[in-house]
Order: structure tokens, then sequence, then C-alpha cells
């Protein structure tokens, strides 16, 4: 029986205009939707990966000074950042894909994985057919995870209805009005908070850490944890009586981001290690210690995005599709500009500083310094 079956799938799929084929639209609407996530993913999720670190990369450093003489000191402090989405980041252009699906299931023993793949690629024909005669748009303009209301690709079920004797009426009406995406949350920053441990002073270096555990900082960040280590050395230490004080510092740090988005509760789970270089200077003018400092970073990101039907189309057809994930990789790099102000006031230092990036960034703190 199963190999009639497969006869019978191998005749009718090259004859879509005279003859009807069972489709199973759920299995239909779960594959077509894995493929259309994965392919727009990144451009949906990828400025919540790319804000959310770039603002807590920020405020590794407040001053420039490090003392000439080997000594033992740490500062304890706690830096707060906040990185502003910019107009870029709510819109992408997402595609609808309609290549053929590779096939490399056995029809005998992964009947049902095989027969899946094939009605895939059938009604992708269809699709292909309908884009050639211009009933269908295959890419479309949406919001990503800090944009509006999400868009969609209109399934033609007229052009279908009229031209493809293969899909019948009850097929046609089992389907949503289209392939929605994702709407997004309409943020426009993301802020985050991290203590962080400076401890010195051996051969004009300091080494700083900072951790944060798992925490909510914003609902539509989700649950944000990072750890990150940098080294700090100060080259004007090298010369005598240097009219200003500058540094460079190397750092590393490791994210993860836990997130659900809308209403849908379309989940992101990614994991992002992030690698900067700086070089900085400051001079101290009484209790007023103005710095400066150019930094380039490198990011890059992997993880998972899982997602079901928008509600609206839950509500449309009447069901709803298994969860599907599909995998979400990134990188982006950036020279960021920073200006910032430190006042000292006794063992404390109050701090602000603004870094100019593709995002506008606002950081600020609080350190105590310990001198035993």
């Amino acid at each position: 029986m199963r190999i009639l079956t497969i006869l019978a799938f191998v005749l009718l799929f090259p004859l879509p205009l005279s003859a009807q084929v069972n489709i199973d639209t759920k299995a239909l609407l779960e594959d077509y939707s894995r493929e259309l996530f994965e392919a727009n993913a990144e451009g949906f999720m990828s400025p919540l990966v790319i804000v959310s670190n770039v603002g807590a990369n920020d405020a590794f450093y407040n001053h420039a000074y490090i003392p000439r003489d080997n000594e033992f000191y740490f500062e304890i402090s706690l830096r707060a950042m906040a990185a502003f989405v910019v107009d870029e980041e709510r819109m992408f252009e997402a595609v609808l894909p309609l290549d053929n699906t590779p096939n490399p299931y056995d029809p005998i023993s992964e009947f049902e994985q095989w027969s899946r793949v094939l009605q895939l690629n059938y009604f992708k024909a269809q699709l292909r057919e309908a884009e050639v005669d211009g009933a269908l748009k295959t890419r479309v303009n949406t919001a990503t995870v800090f944009g509006g209301e999400g868009s969609g690709f209109v399934i033609p079920k007229e052009y279908l209805s009229a031209n493809v004797q293969g899909i019948d009426s009850a097929t046609l009406a089992s389907l949503p009005s289209q392939l929605a995406l994702t709407s997004g949350t309409n943020q426009n920053y993301v802020a985050a908070a991290v203590p962080q441990l400076t401890i010195g002073s051996l051969w004009n270096s300091e080494m700083l850490l900072r951790y944060i555990p798992p925490v909510v900082f914003d609902v539509n960040v989700g649950r944000f944890s990072f750890f990150g280590i940098a080294i700090k050395h100060a080259f004007t230490n090298w010369f005598d009586d240097p009219y200003f004080d500058a540094a460079v510092q190397a750092g590393f740090q490791h994210s993860t981001i836990d997130n659900e988005v809308g209403l849908t509760k379309a989940k992101l789970e990614a994991e992002t290690d992030l690698f900067a270089f700086n070089i900085h200077a400051s001079k101290r003018f009484g209790m007023i210690e103005p710095y400066v400092g150019v930094s380039y970073e490198t990011l890059n990101s992997d993880g998972s995005y899982t997602f079901t039907l928008p509600q609206n189309i839950k509500d449309e057809i009447g069901y709803d599709i298994d969860p599907q994930t599909v995998p979400v990789t990134l990188s982006d790099d950036a020279l960021k500009a920073t200006f910032g102000i430190t006042a000292h006031v006794g063992p404390l230092q109050f701090f602000a500083s603004t870094g100019l990036t593709k995002h506008l960034i606002f950081s600020g703190g609080l350190v105590y310094r310990f001198e035993p």
C-alpha cells in the first residue's frame, strides 16, 4: 500500500493542474514557518543581541590613571548603561523562501518526513508560479524585535483557486490568509547595570572583573547575564612627568539572553562573546577628571529562536502548529568614541559618559577605592 501511495505522489506532484493533492496543512505550516523564520530570524532578533551587548560592554573605565609604583588597591563600583535603538534597527526586509527544500529522507523507511518535504516543495512550486504572474510578493518590510507590528506574506488564495486544480477549496480554507511575521516591542533603549571590581597595580597595569547573574532588567529583553574581564596598562607612566594620563585596555565579555517576545512568546536563547580594545586618556583638575577614549569592539553570537503562530493567525484557522526552533548566528563590529567626566570626592568617584558609535550610549556610576 505504501508503494502505491509513493507512486501516487510521484505521479501527482508534476501535474498540479489536473489532480487533487492531499495536503496536511498543519504539517505544511510547521515546515514552511520554520524555513520562513530561519530565513528571517537574524533580521528580526539581531538588534536585541547587538544593542544589549553594546550597552553592557560600556563603562569599562572612567579615568586613565594608574599609580607609577606597584601598590595594592582595589575599587568596587556599580556601573549603569543605556544603549539606544537606532531607526535602522526597527525594520528589516523579510524574504519568503521559494527554493525547493532538499529531501534526504528515504521514501520507504522515512515516508512521513519524505512526504512532508514533497508537499512543501509542491506548495512552493505553486507560489513560484504566483510570483511570476505578479500575484505574490516575496519581499516585505516588517518589524524587528524593537519595531512595531509585524507584517507577513499574503497567500494568494484567489490565484491558487483559479489556477491550481491540485489544491481544493477545503485546503485553501484551512490555510491562513498570510504567513505572518512576529511583531516587535516598540522599544527605544536597553538598560543594564553591573558591579565591577578593579585590582591594581603591577607594572603600571590593573585588572578588572565584572559579573551579573541572570536578571530581568527589562521584560522586553528577558533574563540577561554577563561577565567580563579586562587588563589595562598606563603607557604614559613610561615617561617622566606626562601632561596627561593615557592607557590601553583589552577586554572580553560573555553574555547570555533568555527572552520571550510578544503575545506569541517567541523565545530567543543566545550566547555572545564580545572582544574590545581601547585607548583612553584623562587629566585631573582638582576634583574633576575629564576623559576620552576610542575603542574597537567585535561581537559573535550563537543561539536559537523558537516560535509558534501569531495569535490572530491561530484565531483565523482554528489551530496552532507545534513549536518550531531555528538557529540564529550573527556577528558585528564597531568603532566607539567615549567622552566622560569623573568627580573625585575622597575615596569616592562619580562619573558619567557618552558613547558614540552605531548607537548612542549613556553610562554612569559610583566607585569606591580601597587602599589598605
